[in-house]
This record gives structure tokens, C-alpha cells and sequence, in this order.
């Protein structure tokens, strides 16, 4: 099974996490204590470390197994809501007007980096573990806390980037960060973690962060900073020793979704899932219909959403690359009969990406949720290394492993069929942004992407010149949200 067991220590942490999201009846009536998980030995630290992770990969937590991978894929180009609820997300009604429809994600992202910030204050303070064992919690904790904070700031830019836990009412005022420090923050974090955290981990412990990951995470730090020079090196630092991490390209896409392995060689960071009641996620269901069971996809289907065909990213796919005919269909066998799937007037394809019909229940899907994949790290590498030298023979190698593993192909073997070649600097980019848009379809990556490469404005535009109903893809006003209302109730600082 995937999802690590908690024991109780991971209540002392939830008690800290509440004192970091603001529950400020509580705070106000308590007097100053000081909050601490006590001594830490190897046991209770490791449980302690599972805790920190808990919150990311919770069932009903709303943060990356439901608002962020349904939410933030609807808010892709290619994408349209089933439903006046999720069409919010869409037409980029939550970006724009809501402050509340972050909310339950916004706390349960600071109960992780109030975790975080509990063991690293614990840390700082118990000096009986070994320097071997503190530096990899410590790396693990900056990993968290890093994970967490360049999410939000790419969601929110300005926030209040708690470093501390909260231990009285009066630590709860806390002005947002300007960008440039949050991010130099980030980066210090991974710095220190890809140094101490270790090359491997068992698959037992799949999900647990590793340098590869902490490197991987940093170059994806540098390309949205449009540094690309650091991009370039630490990914290529992950390239050349994908040998000791254990990464490579896996050869079917079967293998890389699946829902009950608990990890793979393409896997270099992810939220485990698992195949029990209320332990899994959601993604198989949200996008799958009411004959999901019947068709294979998952054990019911919402209808939340789909992809328009229409859309330039999609009218263009290759309809022999393996990756669309894996992510995107129109009808199913059921029976051994070619059946319709049941579509909407505003979209003509289904997400079939995550596929999980023997879960226990729509709460139970098993298929894990990727931070970053060995793709991630080819693809930086290929957009920094162009960005800086232009398209030399190692970008395209880069683009052209991943082009081959999506045709089927042998990854190190030139093949006419998918490379690219004969491309400008200009042309190359856009060609790199493309590929991420096929490899990474379904995994919440488009709207950053969109945002950071400063193409939302010209890429709806050419959407609403081919969709069916344009006002479905207005250009928003702006590219990061409200700061939510859960944390300017308890801390008007916040939106200042």
C-alpha cells in the first residue's frame, strides 16, 4: 500500500498547523505557551517526517488531489468545465473575483509548512540525533516548506511566508513577502536540502524527497525566474547522474500512471495515493462519465470537465503520438462495443490520463499525482539550454527523448518519425512549450506555464478564435489570486 501509516505524533503537529492557519478564538483566549513536539528520537522522527507530508496528500484536504488537479487543469486553454461550479475555474471567475475559492487549499498548504516549521524549530533545539539523521529531516523539511511556498507563490505572488511556528496570538500579524525575497527564500531551502537529502529511497518510502527531487525542483525554480543559465546547470546536473537516482524514461505510459505501483524509474517526485476509502484521489473521477466502470476509467464518473479539439494545442496533436490517444478519447468499449462517451456542448473529449475502475470508490483512486517526472527535467534542460545557447545538439537530444518515448520508439535512437530539427531559437521554444503541453496535459501544469512563458494573453486569443462559445476563455486582469479570506479574517497584514 502507498500512503504511509501516522501515529500519534502527527497530532502534536496538527496542533502547531492549527496555530499556523489561524484559528484565532483559540489564540485569543489561550496565553502565550510555547508549543514543541518534545524529544525526538529516531522513531518519533520519522513518523514526525510522514506528518509533514500528510496534509499535501490528504483525501478532502482540496489542495492537489482535488481544487489544484481539477481546478488548475480547467483553467488550461484546452480545457471547459462540466458544471456552473467548475466553469468558475474555466472562464477564470475564481482568478479574477473570488477570494474564498482557495480557502480550504490555503490552509491545508500552511498545515504542511507549519509542520515543517515545528520540526525545524525542534531541530534547531534537540542536538541528541545523530548529524546524519538531523541534516536529512532537516533537508526534508526545507524540501516541504519549499514545495509549499513556490506553489504559492506562483498562485498568489505576494503572501505571508511563515518561517516560524505561531505560538501566541500576537505572532499571528504577519505582512505578505515581496516576490524576490520568497523566492530567494525557496532557493535557499532546496540549496541546503539537495546537499543533505539522500540520492535514493526505498519504495517503501516512494514519495519521500530525495536530491534528485530537491534539484529537479530548483532548476523548475530558475526557469520560472527566467534564469535559465541555473536552469540549465542543475538540470543537467540531474541528467548526468540519473544513473544514481534511478531516472530514466519509462517505456509505457501504463506503467508511469498506474494506480497500484508504488512508484517508477520516471518518478522523481510525487503525491502517493492509495486504493482505500478516503485515501486516494480523485482525478480518474473527476473527468470520467457515468460509464466509467463500464469504459475502464474509474469506478464512477463526475463529469466535471473536458478538452475542446478545438483548441490549437489539441487540433494540432499528432494523432499517432501514444500520449493523446492515453489522455483523450471521445468513446470506450463496453461490452466489446464502440460506445459514445457522453460528452458536453462545450467540449468534445474526456481526460482518460488517470485511470483507476477497481477503486473501492471515488475517494480511493490510487494513481499518484506527479510533482515532477523524469520529462520535467528533459524538457527544463531543453528550454534553459536553447534560452542560453540556442538549439544546440544537446536541447534537441533532450526534446527528442521525450518526443521518442511518446511514439514509441527507442529514447536514444535517432528516428525521423519524431525529432525535431532545423529550428530557429524562436521556433524551438515554441516547440518546447508545445511538447510540455502534450506531455504534461491533465497534470496542472498548463496555467503556470502559460503564465510564466507571458503567452495566457496570446494563447486565449487564438483559443477564442476556434472555440465554440469564446466568452468560455476570457483574457484575465490578472495571473495570481486573492490572498483568501480564511487568512486576511485572522490576519488583515496579509493583504497589505
Amino acid at each position: 500500500m502507498k500512503r504511509y501509516s501516522i501515529i500519534i505524533t502527527v497530532i502534536l503537529l496538527l496542533i502547531t498547523s492549527i496555530a499556523e492557519t489561524g484559528c484565532e478564538k483559540m489564540l485569543d483566549e489561550s496565553p502565550k505557551s510555547s508549543i514543541s513536539l518534545g524529544k525526538l528520537d529516531p522513531g518519533v522522527l520519522e513518523q514526525t517526517l510522514i506528518g509533514i507530508y500528510e496534509p499535501l496528500t490528504r483525501s478532502r484536504g482540496r489542495l492537489w488531489e482535488s481544487t489544484i488537479g481539477l481546478g488548475f487543469e480547467l483553467m488550461a486553454e484546452y480545457a471547459d468545465a462540466g458544471g456552473s461550479s467548475q466553469q468558475s475555474w474555466s472562464n477564470y471567475n475564481n482568478l479574477m473575483n473570488s477570494n474564498t475559492a482557495l480557502n480550504q487549499p490555503w490552509t491545508t498548504l500552511y498545515e504542511s509548512i507549519g509542520r515543517a516549521n515545528s520540526l525545524i524549530v525542534t531541530l534547531d533545539e534537540d542536538k541528541a540525533l545523530t548529524e546524519d539523521l538531523r541534516n536529512r529531516a532537516y533537508g526534508e523539511a526545507y524540501f516541504v516548506r519549499a514545495l509549499c511556498f513556490y506553489f504559492a507563490v506562483r498562485t498568489f505572488g505576494k503572501f505571508p511566508m511563515r518561517l516560524k511556528p505561531i505560538l501566541n496570538a500576537r505572532d499571528v500579524s504577519l505582512s505578505s513577502s515581496d516576490i524576490p525575497v520568497i523566492y530567494d527564500q525557496i532557493i535557499k531551502d532546496l540549496k541546503f536540502a539537495e546537499n543533505v537529502l539522500p540520492k535514493t529511497v526505498p519504495a517503501a518510502n516512494a514519495g519521500r524527497a530525495t536530491a534528485g527531487a530537491a534539484k529537479t525542483m530548483l532548476a523548475d525554480v530558475y526557469l520560472t525566474m527566467k534564469d535559465y543559465p541555473n536552469a540549465r546547470i542543475k538540470s543537467k546536473e540531474v541528467m548526468d547522474s540519473k544513473a544514481d537516482y534511478g531516472y530514466d524514461l519509462e517505456a509505457s505510459l501504463a506503467t508511469v500512471y498506474s494506480p497500484t505501483l508504488p512508484t517508477n524509474k520516471e518518478d522523481v517526485f510525487s503525491l502517493k495515493f492509495s486504493q482505500i476509502i478516503n485515501g486516494g484521489n480523485f482525478m480518474a473521477s473527476y473527468w470520467a462519465d457515468s460509464k466509467a466502470k463500464q469504459a475502464g476509467y474509474s469506478i464512477s464518473g463526475n463529469k466535471f470537465g473536458g478538452v475542446t479539439s478545438n483548441a490549437p494545442l489539441i487540433k494540432n496533436w499528432d494523432p499517432n503520438d501514444l500520449r493523446k490517444k492515453f489522455s483523450l478519447y471521445n468513446t470506450y468499449l463496453i461490452n466489446g462495443v464502440v460506445t459514445n462517451a457522453e460528452l458536453d456542448t462545450d467540449y468534445d473529449l474526456r481526460m482518460g490520463k488517470f485511470k483507476d475502475p477497481n477503486a473501492p470508490i471515488d475517494t480511493g483512486n490510487g494513481n499518484d499525482l506527479y510533482m515532477y517526472r523524469y520529462p520535467d527535467v528533459l524538457l527544463i534542460f531543453a528550454e534553459a539550454e536553447n534560452k542560453v545557447n540556442g538549439p544546440t545538439a544537446a536541447a534537441y537530444d533532450a526534446i527528442n527523448q521525450v518526443r521518442r518515448r511518446a511514439y514509441g520508439l527507442p529514447v536514444n535512437t535517432p528516428s525521423n518519425v519524431s525529432d525535431l530539427s532545423g529550428l530557429d531559437q524562436t521556433q524551438f521554444d515554441d516547440m518546447v512549450f508545445r511538447e510540455r503541453g502534450y506531455e504534461f496535459i491533465g497534470e496542472a501544469k498548463r496555467w503556470f506555464d502559460l503564465v510564466r512563458t507571458d503567452r495566457v494573453n496570446s494563447i486565449l486569443t487564438e483559443v477564442r478564435a476556434n472555440i465554440l462559445h469564446p466568452n468560455r476563455k476570457p483574457t484575465p486582469t490578472r495571473t495570481t489570486f486573492l490572498i483568501p479570506d480564511v487568512e486576511v479574517a485572522n490576519n488583515p497584514a496579509a493583504g497589505k
